[in-house]
């Protein structure tokens, strides 16, 4: 009987939209990283930011 081959293992990166995609081999040239390297700088510095206002009172 012959062998199962391994199953490909899973990226622990979702998988990017073709946009995303795009940007970061971009930002990966443009930096001398590796693609997925990008893909995870550019996913950690999405990040939702307070209004200005958010937070102070009037008067």
């Amino acid at each position: 009987m012959a062998k199962k081959k391994p199953r490909p293992m899973l990226s622990a990166i979702p998988a990017a939209s073709a946009a995303e995609a795009y940007e970061a081999s971009y930002f990966a040239r443009k930096c001398g990283l590796t693609r997925d390297e990008a893909l995870r700088i550019m996913r950690e510095a999405q990040v939702v930011v307070k209004a200005p206002s958010e937070g102070k009172g009037k008067g």
